[in-house]
């Protein structure tokens, strides 16, 4: 089993946001192999919000002088090429992290912008674990305490994890695969007691 656990940080929330970080750490049958941290600066005519500048902590000088987007998808790429064959169809990383379909667009236009259409080579999107839709799933049936919010940093604090830095998404990606470790910990738990659905 191969889980890719990801974050990504934007410069805003439309479509022609740019991505100027992802982090990631990536599982094998358990085991931990990698994790990664890339930057890169936003692509030309990207959109670009005095919000999320302030909410990430980011000036338009620091983005700027980031690796260029080209360089950080050919990272990236080398990366999950060496656990993904991308040219056999049943070989493909799970998607892990919190409130994860927004990661996976991003990445998705992040790819088509250097010209791939074939991020689907790598993730399985029929197998995707995200942190929010479990715990939420587990607030409903009054499993787990319910949250005022949906920010990563609430269900760390009601699951005892500590976030050190929010929003520097692999500070964010390693506290999201906590809190799931931990949700999986507890479904494993459910799963021993013979409880049928």
């Amino acid at each position: 089993m191969k889980i890719l656990w990801y974050d990504t940080e934007t410069t805003g929330l439309t479509e022609n946001s740019a991505m100027f970080q992802i982090s990631g750490v990536i599982e094998v049958d358990g085991e931990l192999k990698e994790e990664f941290d890339i930057f890169c600066h936003p692509h030309e005519g990207a959109d670009i919000s005095e919000q999320a500048l302030e909410v990430t902590g980011m000036s338009r000088e620091e983005l700027d002088g980031f690796q260029s987007p080209k360089k950080a998808y050919e990272e990236l790429v080398e990366i999950f090429s060496k656990y993904i064959d991308k040219f056999d169809r049943e070989d493909k990383f799970i998607i892990a992290g919190q409130n994860v379909k927004f990661d996976i667009d991003v990445l998705n236009r992040f790819f088509k912008r250097n010209n791939d259409n074939y991020l689907g080579s790598f993730l399985n999107y029929k197998q995707v674990f995200d942190t929010l839709s479990v715990y939420t799933a587990l607030e409903i049936a009054d499993v787990v305490p319910k949250l005022e919010n949906h920010k990563l940093e609430t269900i760390c604090k009601i699951m005892g994890v500590e976030l050190s830095n929010a929003h520097n998404s692999l500070a964010d990606i390693k506290a999201t695969k906590e809190v799931g470790d931990k949700l999986l910990q507890g479904l494993r738990r459910i799963k021993k007691q013979k409880i049928k659905l």
